[in-house]
């Protein structure tokens, strides 16, 4: 069985301007189903059909040799002209080079869809006698045309007691060749459907569909390698080395056991955010030695989670401390008002899963307040590979403030305030400000240095 599938991009648009080749999230749109169809291991061959010169000339940037270009004749290009045209016409043109079976047709207005559901159409088309497959959703609305609807909606049932409807969406249709140039249809006479989650079948024909695809898009592309920071390998071991007999950056011999004033002082400003609020339940994610629960108004309801068995160990004065990484601590969904994390996302290999679980055990309004080194700040980028924070090889996930705002708001957070800690700080010293001419050595203490994001959960 050889498959073609093709997404058919005209140039015109009267709801979004240009929208096939707009930018969606870093991509212009035509990529998205470009890239699922080319995903697919069911599918011979990738064609992208428009009556656009630049569309086209797109398609050949985005990914070369390993599509087929073919021009969309005028008369097939109008407001008026159907989809199925346009299969005709490709089939007939590659006819010359190959006979197809199953021609699939995959919208660029769906970019959400997923190479998986090609496959699923394409599975259950091959299973049967059928014409043809398409993806759908559940459709739980009250419609208004008959009695019967209207009966329906008068007695208003729970969504529980509805029988749900199955709506055709733009995500993908297969169907076999000889169907289609029998009916002219790319449904065929005899389809059937399969069912796919509503969240990945959003269709773009207005300015607020965008709105809506967008945020979802960007919850799809979270985990998309170095989108928000540089990772770097693990490079030294996190143990009690951290805490005890540590020589620092600045080649001091330190034991952090005895600093807990100091700790104290540094994250002053957090620890007064945190007892200006409504006393609940706090939970402070790589807590340490507990030193900074320890200055929170005791009456919270203080917990930490800390991956050092040592440091777990001497934070349990402060608080409920559990040993261990935060997603296997299984915290109940919504039951903390408010979560630290301070400097400790660097240190995590993945972070954007960790602010994920955080966002799922805090509550609806929640607060977040979320300290960290700026690895894109003016210090950084001056010293090169002597910033002092490079020096700490636990640090892993190498963010700069505005890829961590990027992140937050992308998990619908909302950010509340931004801060960068120094003025009135013990390192706020002429010998420090003096040491930013000298970039032959380690940098020192700067303004923007470090930053602490106040956020709030949606």
């Amino acid at each position: 069985m050889k498959t073609l599938a093709i997404i058919p991009a005209r140039g015109g648009s009267k709801g979004i301007y240009k929208k096939n080749i707009r930018d969606l999230c870093g991509k212009p749109l035509i990529y998205y189903q470009l890239r699922n169809a080319l995903d697919s291991k069911l599918i011979d061959d990738v064609v992208l059909s428009s009556d656009s010169d630049e569309i086209l000339d797109i398609g050949r940037k985005l990914f070369g040799t390993r599509i087929v270009i073919s021009k969309r004749p005028p008369e097939i290009s109008t407001d008026s002209s159907k989809t199925e045209e346009t299969l005709l016409h490709v089939l007939d043109q590659l006819k010359r080079i190959r006979d197809y079976d199953i021609v699939v047709t995959l919208e660029p207005t769906n970019p959400l869809n997923e190479t998986k559901y090609i496959d699923q159409c394409m599975n259950m088309l091959a299973d049967s006698n059928i014409d043809a497959i398409c993806c759908a959703v559940h459709d739980y609305s009250f419609r208004l045309e008959t009695e019967e609807d209207v009966e329906r909606v008068l007695k208003r049932p729970m969504k529980s007691e509805i029988s749900p409807g199955v709506k055709e969406c733009g995500n993908c249709w297969a169907t076999k060749v000889d169907a289609l140039r029998r009916t002219k249809n790319r449904l065929g006479f005899d389809f059937t459907c399969t069912v796919i989650p509503k969240k990945d079948s959003y269709h773009l024909d207005s300015e607020d569909d965008w709105i809506i695809v967008e945020a979802l898009m960007k919850q799809k592309l979270l985990h998309e390698n170095d989108r928000y920071c540089y990772s770097r390998k693990n490079l030294d071991k996190y143990d009690k080395r951290y805490w005890k007999d540590v020589i620092d950056t600045d080649g001091k011999s330190r034991d952090k056991t005895q600093e807990k004033e100091k700790r104290i002082n540094e994250c002053k400003e957090e620890i007064s955010y945190i007892n200006s609020l409504q006393p609940g339940r706090v939970l402070d994610v790589g807590c340490g030695l507990g030193f900074l629960l320890s200055g929170i108004d005791d009456r919270w309801e203080k917990w930490g989670v800390e991956l050092s068995e040592y440091a777990a160990q001497h934070a349990l004065q402060y608080g409920n401390v559990l040993c261990g990484v935060l997603r296997a601590s299984k915290l109940e969904s919504n039951s903390f008002d408010a979560v630290l994390l301070h400097h400790v996302v660097e240190h995590f290999q993945d972070p954007v899963s960790e602010l994920i679980e955080i966002k799922r055990i805090l509550k609806p309004n929640g607060k977040l307040v979320l300290g960290m080194p700026d690895f894109e700040c003016e210090t950084a980028r001056r010293f090169g590979e002597n910033f002092r924070l490079l020096n700490d090889k636990t640090h892993l996930s190498l963010f700069g403030s505005f890829d961590m705002f990027r992140l937050l708001t992308d998990l619908f957070f909302e950010i509340e305030n931004v801060s960068y800690p120094f003025y009135g700080t013990e390192y706020f010293t002429k010998e420090n400000l003096n040491r930013l001419f000298d970039t032959s050595r380690v940098s020192p203490a700067a303004l923007g240095n470090i930053v602490t994001f106040y956020a709030r959960k949606k």
